[in-house]
């Protein structure tokens, strides 16, 4: 707004508000370090720079919010005297100095932090004013080069200088892993011991013994002592078990099997017996 209403003022009553401008190395240019973002050569010129410096003023203030008055202002102030101090003869205005510093800070920054927000920031501002790299070579006759390449300098400086405070990486996740192995193991928790427990023990104790047996023979490993093994009378149980599961089932007698074959049948309650062949 204001930027808009210095320009239609001047317009309006011809004030010739452009003499005011950065003039490097000359006294009655020293104005001009405040005054030269304010100061525009026609409409486009205006306009161009209002809406580069609207978006960029945004993205700036949203993501750097603790910063973001402070790098305008330095930017509006160093690129001033840089170019000033720099700069060659001639009268330089227009915000493109202060648009150059905010897009190399927006830039630089966000690969310096190395956040993720902040590096999608500074891909959007590679992808809509990555072009205007250009400007700060002297190839177009009439534009202030020399004010790009000051904003520009002046930007990454901040970017630099500015790296820890503001925004930051977000620390790495905690990895589960370390912390299992960092947390101490858990204590056997004591229980009271049993007859049962003590005999398994002394068991186990005389099988793993390391004696040799008679003319140096290995032990003899009784293996159903142990709890782990069945007894010889569980092995015999089971393997009749399993034997009487393959036999199937067990065999009739032959007045069942008479019967089922309708030889003969059972009397019935209050009846007589009847016989009946099948054919």
């Amino acid at each position: 707004m204001v930027i808009w209403g210095v320009f239609l003022i001047d317009e309006q009553f011809g004030l010739e508000l452009r003499r005011f401008g950065n003039r490097p190395l000359k006294t009655d240019g020293l104005a001009g370090i405040l005054a030269m973002p304010l100061l525009h050569g026609d409409f486009q010129h205006l306009w161009g720079n209002t809406v580069s410096f609207f978006s960029l003023n945004a993205l700036l203030l949203y993501f750097y919010r603790n910063l973001g008055f402070k790098v305008l202002g330095w930017s509006w102030l160093a690129t001033g005297c840089l170019l000033w101090l720099s700069g060659a003869d001639g009268n330089h205005i227009g915000l493109s100095g202060v648009i150059y510093s905010l897009s190399a800070f927006l830039f630089f920054s966000g690969l310096i932090r190395q956040a993720p927000r902040l590096i999608r920031v500074s891909m959007v501002v590679a992808f809509l004013y990555g072009s205007i790299v250009w400007g700060v070579f002297p190839i177009e006759v009439g534009v202030s080069w020399q004010g790009h390449l000051s904003g520009a300098v002046v930007g990454s400086f901040l970017a630099i200088a500015w790296r820890k405070q503001g925004p930051q990486r977000p620390p790495p996740p905690a990895d589960e892993d370390d912390d299992d192995d960092d947390r101490p193991a858990p204590s056997a928790v004591a229980r009271p011991t049993t007859q049962e427990d003590g005999a398994r023990s002394g068991r186990r104790a005389i099988l793993e013994s390391p004696t040799d047996g008679i003319l140096g023979e290995a032990a003899v490993e009784d293996t159903w002592l142990t709890s782990e093994a069945p007894s010889p009378e569980e092995e015999r149980r089971e393997s009749s078990r399993i034997q009487r599961l393959w036999k199937g089932p067990r065999p009739i007698s032959s007045e069942q099997a008479k019967s089922r074959r309708g030889g003969i049948r059972k009397p019935r309650q209050g009846g007589h017996i009847k016989s009946k062949t099948r054919r």
